[in-house]
């Protein structure tokens, strides 16, 4: 037994039966005073300093409590304990981390460089959790801590954090971007990909914009290099672009997504936009008839073509995804050029998605995603905003606001769920979400802009969502558990169950937390607890 219970010290005589808190200062207190008794427990072990138990932690239940250090991202073991009375529990809790046996037996140096990973809970109620982070107690949902505050400062500290996760996403040798990045083995896969690169210049070029950065300004042309040179120049294909390239053997694949040609043809026009260097334009437009080229006889989209021993498949089934992402290119196109084939183009486009939104009543299905999946809808809205803004009409402004409005519908705003807080429908994926969040501000900033009614819906939205992203990504605080914490953090998780990044999630988030600090924010979004047991 842990050499403890003669060193306790009661300061506070007033002892509660039972904790009901209705306030968030009340749950602070108890968590770091549980934090600080149980760091006091595990000193005294090894010096014999006496221990003071605050009332606060003097609480009646059957309690469960079990403490874990982490050090360089592992367990040194976990104890466990189980008593009516909270303090109790911890005792027999951190006295079990103690008295682990063999190699594992914590020494007081690991104790004192760990970091202390709490749960507690008692029958009827919620299970609670804290990680220690610089000598707080941070409340942990899952192995996430809780974001209950959002504020101007912390979107910077956010947009902040993902450029740097976003440079560490590339390639140094190829100045490509990776698509995916697995925290638990603190690994990049093996390829680079051209739509990834390009919604990573994207975002670079964003974040260049909110605040000039040299580093980035000298890799721009070198991002746009690698894209430009995934580009075909000539053959029946001229104007696609490779999906990926192999790191190990160099080798470019046959697959031709008219998606990473379309978000490419977004990357590009930035490019020429901010430089007047023709290349970009001139690649644009090869993009671009490329495109053309990839319809049925009725104007709809061919999603991709891939050569399979020399012969091409054709990828005919539809997708709101890949549609939208056309549509949206050939817009753009037609803004930067008055082309008019690409605006005919569109507008077949754009016409399909009314009538499929009609039919559909506002939330699209296709024949690749989940009919639950507000995704497909979501590129509705924005291609639809991008034609919006080339025709005028109206009626596809109405169209794709109702199209929006049945996707918030499908918000998570229960503030008693902190898990799901914010998140859309049944999408658990930052990049989903993400790409939600981004779209969201890119009608929020016309909405302002054109003196739409209702803008300020989009806004409240838009926190909520950028509340559970921030949520959702890799800190300092919350990578405890990973052995190269520093190659995770700005990284938007992947999902409930996923430890990974996905470079697009990160893209999506950093562009929307953009829109949104420079819209401004007229005031914190804070959520009180509101429940009546810990």
């Amino acid at each position: 037994m842990i050499k403890i219970y003669r060193y306790l010290i009661v300061l506070l005589w007033m002892i509660g039966a039972a904790y009901a808190s209705t306030d968030r200062t009340a749950d602070d207190r108890l968590r770091n005073d549980l934090l600080h008794f149980a760091r006091s427990l595990a000193q005294s072990h090894f010096t014999g300093t006496p221990v003071a138990l605050p009332a606060s932690i003097v609480l009646d239940g059957n309690w469960t409590v079990s403490v874990t250090p982490y050090l360089h991202g592992g367990p040194l073991g976990t104890g466990t304990g189980q008593s009516h009375l909270l303090y109790r529990a911890v005792i027999d809790a951190v006295g079990g981390v103690l008295s682990t046996s063999g190699d594992r037996h914590p020494d007081e140096e690991a104790i004192r460089d760990s970091r202390l990973l709490i749960a507690f809970s008692r029958p009827g109620t919620e299970d609670n959790a804290l990680i220690e982070y610089r000598g707080n107690a941070e409340e942990l949902i899952g192995d996430v801590v809780t974001v209950r505050h959002v504020d101007r400062e912390m979107i910077y500290a956010k947009i902040m954090a993902a450029k740097a996760y976003l440079l560490r996403a590339m390639d140094e040798k190829t100045h490509g971007f990776h698509k995916l990045y697995t925290a638990e083995n603190g690994t990049f896969d093996r390829r680079v990909l051209t739509t990834y690169s390009s919604s990573a210049l994207y975002s670079l070029l964003k974040l260049n914009d909110l605040e000039r950065d040299g580093n980035i300004a000298r890799l721009i042309p070198l991002i746009a290099d690698f894209i430009l040179s995934m580009q075909l120049r000539e053959g029946p294909y001229k104007g696609a672009f490779h999906y990926s390239l192999s790191l190990e053997s160099g080798e470019k694949d046959y697959r031709f997504v008219v998606g990473t040609t379309s978000k490419t043809i977004f990357t590009l026009l930035e490019l020429y936009r901010r430089t007047n260097d023709i290349r970009y334009l001139d690649a644009a437009r090869s993009a671009a008839d490329w495109l053309l080229s990839m319809r049925n006889p009725d104007g709809s989209v061919i999603n991709q073509v891939q050569l399979e021993n020399g012969q091409p498949v054709f990828d005919r089934r539809y997708s709101n995804l890949y549609t939208g992402e056309v549509l949206s290119a050939l817009s753009r196109m037609y803004a930067a050029t008055s082309d008019s084939r690409y605006f005919e183009a569109a507008q077949i486009l754009a016409d399909n998605f009314r009538k499929r939104a009609e039919r559909d009543a506002y939330f699209l299905t296709d024949d690749y995603r989940s009919p639950t999946d507000a995704v497909p809808t979501s590129w509705g809205v924005m291609s639809l905003l991008d034609f919006y803004k080339i025709s005028g009409n109206d009626l596809y402004k109405e169209v794709l606001r109702r199209c929006l409005g049945e996707i918030l519908k499908r918000q998570k705003n229960d503030p008693d769920d902190m898990k799901n807080y914010g998140r859309i429908g049944t999408g658990q994926n930052t990049s989903g979400n993400g790409w939600i969040n981004e779209v969201t501000s890119e009608v929020y900033l016309t909405c302002q802009k054109e003196h739409w009614t209702g803008c300020m819906t989009y806004k409240e939205s838009m926190l909520k969502m950028v509340r559970w992203l921030m949520q959702n990504t890799y800190t300092e605080a919350n990578t405890y558990f990973l052995k190269a914490p520093d190659k995770a953090i700005g990284g938007l998780i992947r999902s409930y169950t996923r430890e990974e990044v996905r470079t697009d999630a990160v893209c999506h988030g950093v562009n929307g937390y953009i829109n949104l600090y420079n819209s401004g924010m007229e005031a914190p979004v804070q959520r009180e607890k509101r429940r009546e047991d810990p």
